[in-house]
């Protein structure tokens, strides 16, 4: 049936923690997605910047280069067509194969790795925008979530050396290594894997990666001075019935008042735009 995907793909995955399909996506559908993420960028930063508050969605982080913003996230309450694509059945099928049961979403995550051409006065974390050698499931326990997770990174941009994409430990998955805090956020405890020895996803824009909640990976600072766009939906399998938007829900509640506020003000003339996403050639 159209967007399953084949037997030996199922294999590869559960033996390796993570499949990528390539072009899943066409260069329209891209550029949509792009655009979205272009709009999320330009509301978080410019809703941050009249409140004098950083948003809680907001990961920003001032690196030797400049400015960066890592992350952004939740965002589905914030894009209609973002939130679309996390039902997306190019998603769901491959998903329902991988865990024998249908996917609920449990959180989504915009990581753009996105440059800024100036600073903005947003109180920003004085660190790398490189991810850890870590699992995601080091998170997810602490709240009861089960292991059977799989999340779904669409890339937005091309991913290449130089801009930081995804490195993954084949086979990390099949036993969950504990982790220790460090000041990027948790990363799997010294000794226990060889830091060294991650692969890196290298794809062209519209392609998909699955990959287990237990598989280790990390990602380095983007040299590219071009942003690196992940759109991360992570799902569970329903049998778990753990309920919808429970992770992410408190923080959707938590902001979204400030980032109506600012709009309105916006369409009432009280106050400009102080950021646009950069545009690059």
């Amino acid at each position: 049936m159209e967007f399953e995907i084949s037997e030996q793909q199922i294999c590869q995955f559960k033996a390796e923690g993570y499949l990528v399909l390539p072009s899943v996506f066409d260069r329209a559908e891209v550029k949509a997605m792009q655009e979205e993420a272009d709009f999320i960028l330009e509301l978080i930063v410019n809703s941050s910047l009249y409140h004098q508050r950083k948003s809680g969605r907001l990961d920003i982080r001032l690196t030797h280069k400049g400015q960066i913003v890592r992350k952004i996230q939740p965002i589905n309450d914030l894009s209609l067509h973002l939130s679309a694509l996390s039902s997306d059945q190019r998603l769901l099928k491959p998903l329902t194969q991988l865990m024998s049961d249908y996917p609920v979403l449990m959180e989504e995550k915009l990581n753009y790795k996105e440059p800024l051409p100036k600073i903005v006065d947003i109180e920003s974390a004085e660190m790398e925008d490189r991810f850890p050698v870590h699992n995601d499931w080091a998170y997810y326990q602490a709240q009861n979530y089960p292991q059977e997770i799989i999340s779904s990174a669409i890339s937005m941009d091309a991913c290449t050396s130089e801009n930081g994409p995804i490195c993954v430990w084949p086979r990390s998955h099949q036993k969950h290594l504990e982790h220790e805090s460090s000041n990027l956020g948790l990363q799997v405890q010294d000794g226990l894997i060889d830091f060294n020895a991650g692969q890196e996803i290298l794809c062209e824009a519209g392609s998909v990666m699955f990959f287990h909640s237990v598989l280790v990976h990390n990602s380095r600072p983007n040299a590219s001075g071009r942003p690196r766009r992940l759109m991360i939906y992570s799902h569970y399998p329903k049998r778990f019935n753990l309920g919808k938007d429970i992770r992410n829900g408190s923080r959707r509640l938590i902001e979204s008042p400030y980032e109506i506020d600012y709009l309105r003000a916006k369409a009432r003339g009280r106050t400009e735009e102080l950021f646009s996403s950069p545009i690059f050639d």
